[in-house]
């Protein structure tokens, strides 16, 4: 059996230190830390406060605002990563080579903001108050899901 290859054709990033690959590379070089105090949470209950948050995200040139909504930041972030990856490549998905293209992401966890929001909704207005958004929204296989059905 011939071994099958596979080629890394093009990259894509949403760091702490850039949202792309041009700038996060630039920030990296230049010596630029992407570790700040954390400001989208309130952290008072934690020894730590500092973390690597990603700043200055839009999704829109990537994703419609619409769609974007009913998921949570990471998959966003990884939509974006991914949308970056494949215009880096200029592979142009057709009839013909659609079945030698795949999409291989990997991510340890993620959803955690969904997942409180919707719990804190179950929690004060029963079921009726969680997300129909809510799994499709959250769990980890999501981006290499929206990125293979883009």
């Amino acid at each position: 059996m011939a071994r099958r290859r596979v080629v890394v054709t093009g990259l894509g990033l949403v760091t702490p230190v850039g949202n792309s690959v041009n700038e996060s590379w630039a920030n990296i070089v230049a010596g630029k830390s992407g570790i700040a105090p954390i400001e989208h949470f309130d952290t008072s209950g934690f020894n730590t406060r500092f973390g690597g948050s990603v700043k200055n995200f839009d999704i829109s040139p990537y994703l419609n605002p619409k769609d974007a909504r009913k998921m949570d930041l990471f998959i966003q972030y990884g939509m974006a990563a991914g949308a970056q990856a494949v215009q880096d490549s200029g592979i142009e998905c057709t009839e013909e080579n659609a079945e030698r293209i795949g999409v291989a992401i990997g991510s340890g966890i993620g959803g955690l903001p969904m997942i409180e929001h919707n719990h804190n909704a179950l929690n004060k207005g029963g079921a009726r108050r969680v997300s129909p958004f809510f799994v499709p929204g959250s769990i980890i296989n999501m981006i290499s899901g929206n990125m293979a059905i883009q």
